[in-house]
Protein backbone atom coordinates (compact mmCIF):
# COMPACT_ATOMS: atom_id res chain seq x y z
CA UNK A 1 0.00 0.00 0.00
CA UNK A 2 1.57 3.18 -0.91
CA UNK A 3 2.47 6.03 1.39
CA UNK A 4 -0.86 8.32 0.16
CA UNK A 5 -3.28 5.40 0.67
CA UNK A 6 -1.92 4.87 3.75
CA UNK A 7 -2.05 8.77 4.55
CA UNK A 8 -5.42 8.72 3.56
CA UNK A 9 -6.33 6.01 5.80
CA UNK A 10 -4.88 7.27 8.43
CA UNK A 11 -6.34 10.80 8.22
CA UNK A 12 -10.20 8.98 7.87
CA UNK A 13 -9.98 7.13 11.05
CA UNK A 14 -8.75 10.12 12.60
CA UNK A 15 -11.84 11.84 11.49
CA UNK A 16 -14.00 8.70 12.14
CA UNK A 17 -12.71 8.09 15.86
CA UNK A 18 -12.38 11.72 16.69
CA UNK A 19 -16.29 12.00 15.34
CA UNK A 20 -17.55 8.86 17.08
CA UNK A 21 -15.49 8.04 19.46
CA UNK A 22 -13.76 10.38 21.45
CA UNK A 23 -17.25 12.56 22.78
CA UNK A 24 -17.57 8.93 24.84
CA UNK A 25 -13.97 7.98 25.81
CA UNK A 26 -13.99 12.01 27.07
CA UNK A 27 -17.45 11.75 28.36
CA UNK A 28 -17.62 13.25 31.84
CA UNK A 29 -21.06 12.41 31.85
CA UNK A 30 -23.16 9.56 33.50
CA UNK A 31 -23.43 6.39 31.19
CA UNK A 32 -27.36 6.37 30.74
CA UNK A 33 -26.78 9.83 29.14
CA UNK A 34 -24.41 8.98 26.53
CA UNK A 35 -26.59 5.36 26.09
CA UNK A 36 -29.69 8.07 25.53
CA UNK A 37 -27.67 10.14 23.27
CA UNK A 38 -26.76 6.82 20.92
CA UNK A 39 -29.92 5.75 20.73
CA UNK A 40 -31.80 8.85 19.93
CA UNK A 41 -28.95 9.51 17.33
CA UNK A 42 -28.86 6.48 15.60
CA UNK A 43 -32.65 5.99 15.69
CA UNK A 44 -33.18 10.23 14.46
CA UNK A 45 -30.10 9.32 11.81
CA UNK A 46 -32.00 5.93 10.33
CA UNK A 47 -35.27 6.88 10.57
CA UNK A 48 -35.55 11.08 9.44
CA UNK A 49 -34.36 11.88 6.33
CA UNK A 50 -30.63 13.18 5.76
CA UNK A 51 -30.20 17.21 6.47
CA UNK A 52 -32.89 17.43 8.73
CA UNK A 53 -30.99 15.57 11.63
CA UNK A 54 -29.11 17.79 13.59
CA UNK A 55 -32.81 20.24 13.84
CA UNK A 56 -34.83 17.42 15.28
CA UNK A 57 -31.83 16.66 17.47
CA UNK A 58 -32.28 19.73 19.05
CA UNK A 59 -36.09 20.10 19.22
CA UNK A 60 -35.67 16.64 21.33
CA UNK A 61 -33.18 18.47 23.55
CA UNK A 62 -35.45 20.67 24.78
CA UNK A 63 -37.68 18.29 26.21
CA UNK A 64 -34.99 15.03 26.95
CA UNK A 65 -31.61 14.81 27.90
CA UNK A 66 -29.10 13.37 26.48
CA UNK A 67 -25.61 14.34 24.92
CA UNK A 68 -26.30 16.21 22.01
CA UNK A 69 -22.83 16.14 20.56
CA UNK A 70 -22.92 12.26 20.96
CA UNK A 71 -26.27 12.31 19.37
CA UNK A 72 -25.20 14.51 16.88
CA UNK A 73 -22.48 12.16 15.98
CA UNK A 74 -24.05 9.02 15.72
CA UNK A 75 -26.78 10.62 13.43
CA UNK A 76 -23.97 10.80 10.95
CA UNK A 77 -24.87 7.31 10.42
CA UNK A 78 -26.85 8.57 7.50
CA UNK A 79 -25.12 11.90 5.58
CA UNK A 80 -24.65 13.20 2.07
CA UNK A 81 -22.07 10.76 1.42
CA UNK A 82 -23.85 7.52 1.78
CA UNK A 83 -27.29 8.80 1.04
CA UNK A 84 -27.96 7.14 -2.43
CA UNK A 85 -26.90 3.83 -1.43
CA UNK A 86 -27.85 3.94 2.01
CA UNK A 87 -31.41 4.77 0.81
CA UNK A 88 -31.38 2.25 -2.06
CA UNK A 89 -30.81 -0.50 0.43
CA UNK A 90 -34.14 0.69 2.18
CA UNK A 91 -35.68 0.45 -1.01
CA UNK A 92 -34.76 -3.21 -1.12
CA UNK A 93 -34.76 -3.66 2.80
CA UNK A 94 -38.78 -2.13 2.10
CA UNK A 95 -39.43 -4.32 -0.89
CA UNK A 96 -38.38 -7.78 0.91
CA UNK A 97 -40.11 -6.69 4.32
CA UNK A 98 -43.37 -6.06 2.28
CA UNK A 99 -42.93 -9.03 -0.02
CA UNK A 100 -43.34 -6.47 -3.19
CA UNK A 101 -41.03 -6.76 -6.03
CA UNK A 102 -37.95 -4.09 -5.88
CA UNK A 103 -38.69 -3.23 -9.80
CA UNK A 104 -35.96 0.09 -9.52
CA UNK A 105 -32.41 -0.37 -10.53
CA UNK A 106 -29.43 0.99 -8.67
CA UNK A 107 -28.83 3.89 -11.22
CA UNK A 108 -32.71 4.76 -11.97
CA UNK A 109 -33.20 5.23 -7.90
CA UNK A 110 -29.84 7.52 -7.82
CA UNK A 111 -31.40 9.56 -10.60
CA UNK A 112 -34.43 10.11 -8.80
CA UNK A 113 -32.35 11.05 -5.17
CA UNK A 114 -29.95 13.16 -6.83
CA UNK A 115 -31.80 16.49 -7.61
CA UNK A 116 -32.21 16.05 -3.61
CA UNK A 117 -28.54 16.04 -3.33
CA UNK A 118 -28.35 19.59 -5.18
CA UNK A 119 -30.87 21.78 -2.75
CA UNK A 120 -29.12 24.02 -0.50
CA UNK A 121 -31.52 23.95 2.30
CA UNK A 122 -33.07 20.95 3.80
CA UNK A 123 -36.81 22.35 3.69
CA UNK A 124 -36.24 22.19 -0.26
CA UNK A 125 -34.75 18.84 0.00
CA UNK A 126 -37.62 17.26 2.47
CA UNK A 127 -40.12 18.75 -0.38
CA UNK A 128 -38.44 17.18 -2.97
CA UNK A 129 -38.02 14.07 -0.88
CA UNK A 130 -41.79 14.07 -0.04
CA UNK A 131 -42.26 13.93 -3.84
CA UNK A 132 -40.80 10.52 -4.78
CA UNK A 133 -43.27 8.88 -5.33
CA UNK A 134 -45.32 5.85 -3.29
CA UNK A 135 -43.36 3.20 -4.46
CA UNK A 136 -40.05 4.74 -2.92
CA UNK A 137 -41.64 6.36 0.42
CA UNK A 138 -43.74 3.50 1.63
CA UNK A 139 -40.46 1.33 1.21
CA UNK A 140 -38.05 3.76 2.67
CA UNK A 141 -40.93 4.40 5.49
CA UNK A 142 -40.65 0.64 6.54
CA UNK A 143 -37.39 0.05 6.50
CA UNK A 144 -36.02 3.11 8.33
CA UNK A 145 -38.81 2.22 11.09
CA UNK A 146 -37.45 -1.50 11.02
CA UNK A 147 -33.94 -0.24 11.36
CA UNK A 148 -34.07 2.47 13.68
CA UNK A 149 -36.68 0.20 15.87
CA UNK A 150 -33.65 -2.66 16.05
CA UNK A 151 -30.41 -0.76 16.47
CA UNK A 152 -31.87 2.32 18.37
CA UNK A 153 -32.03 -0.26 21.33
CA UNK A 154 -29.00 -1.58 20.67
CA UNK A 155 -27.04 1.22 20.30
CA UNK A 156 -28.54 1.83 23.88
CA UNK A 157 -27.46 -0.70 25.42
CA UNK A 158 -24.00 -1.12 24.17
CA UNK A 159 -23.10 2.25 24.80
CA UNK A 160 -24.52 1.57 28.40
CA UNK A 161 -22.20 -1.65 28.91
CA UNK A 162 -19.08 0.10 27.62
CA UNK A 163 -19.98 3.17 29.45
CA UNK A 164 -20.72 2.29 32.69
CA UNK A 165 -17.57 -0.31 32.23
CA UNK A 166 -15.37 2.80 31.73
CA UNK A 167 -16.81 4.41 34.38
CA UNK A 168 -16.24 1.64 36.81
CA UNK A 169 -12.70 1.39 35.93
CA UNK A 170 -12.19 5.02 36.63
CA UNK A 171 -13.65 4.94 40.11
CA UNK A 172 -10.79 1.76 40.92
CA UNK A 173 -8.47 4.10 39.34
CA UNK A 174 -8.94 7.17 41.87
CA UNK A 175 -9.80 4.83 44.59
CA UNK A 176 -13.36 6.25 45.16
CA UNK A 177 -16.53 4.55 45.36
CA UNK A 178 -18.35 4.32 41.80
CA UNK A 179 -21.66 6.04 43.10
CA UNK A 180 -19.75 8.60 44.01
CA UNK A 181 -18.17 8.83 40.38
CA UNK A 182 -21.92 8.79 38.86
CA UNK A 183 -23.02 11.52 41.50
CA UNK A 184 -20.19 13.74 40.11
CA UNK A 185 -21.15 13.14 36.19
CA UNK A 186 -25.15 14.06 37.53
CA UNK A 187 -23.97 17.46 39.20
CA UNK A 188 -21.97 18.06 35.52
CA UNK A 189 -25.37 17.69 33.65
CA UNK A 190 -27.07 20.19 36.03
CA UNK A 191 -24.23 22.58 35.76
CA UNK A 192 -24.69 22.29 32.26
CA UNK A 193 -28.15 22.87 32.32
CA UNK A 194 -27.59 26.25 34.49
CA UNK A 195 -25.18 27.64 32.15
CA UNK A 196 -27.39 27.29 29.42
CA UNK A 197 -30.29 29.33 30.67
CA UNK A 198 -27.81 31.73 32.67
CA UNK A 199 -26.99 32.32 28.65
CA UNK A 200 -30.18 32.56 27.40
CA UNK A 201 -31.38 34.67 30.05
Amino acid sequence: MDRSRCGLLRRWWRSFYDTFFKPLITSKYPPWYDARAVALGLVVGLAFPVGGQTVLLAVLRLFIRFSFVVGWAFSLVSNPLNMIPLYYGYYLLGSLILGKRATMGFDVFSKHLSPIMERAYFWEALADFSQLGYEILLRWCVAAVVLAAIFGPIGYFVTLKVQTARCRRAAERMGVEYDNILHEMEQNIASDRAHIRNKSA
